[in-house]
């Protein structure tokens, strides 16, 4: 089964966690969160939105081979009116780690069940 889809938007990556001391039952226990107005939340539910109007079906249980392909604004040093452009590979940040972090995170519930379940990843930024 091949599910395909395209988000619209700029790629954003997810952020370190931070961290915070919250008393439950009268202990102190570290907590982690990702701040709730940060941009990957936005990110992460147009992927969802994405997902769901891709795949109406059922979690997927089985392996999982995924393939992201990222694109981002080119630089204005690089951006030409009378030349063509092609596309040019991305080295700098956002790291292609934390990209496929947020995207796979971001599908767990909707199109599988854990991202432990994506055996292969091949993650292309331009």
């Amino acid at each position: 089964m091949k599910i395909e889809f395209t988000v619209p938007g700029e790629a954003i990556a997810q952020p370190r966690q931070r961290t915070r001391v919250v008393q439950f039952a009268g202990k102190s226990i570290a907590q982690n969160y990702t701040p709730g107005k940060h941009p990957v939340n936005v990110f992460k539910a147009a992927i969802q939105m994405a997902a769901r109007n891709a795949h109406a079906g059922p979690l997927i249980v089985a392996p999982v081979e995924i393939e992201i392909v990222a694109t981002f604004a080119r630089p204005a040093a690089r951006t030409w009116k009378t030349k063509p452009m092609p596309r040019e590979p991305k080295t700098g940040k956002p790291d292609w780690d934390n990209l496929s972090k947020a995207i796979c995170d971001a599908l767990n519930g909707v199109l599988w069940k854990d991202d432990s379940q994506v055996w292969r990843a091949v993650v292309t930024r331009w």
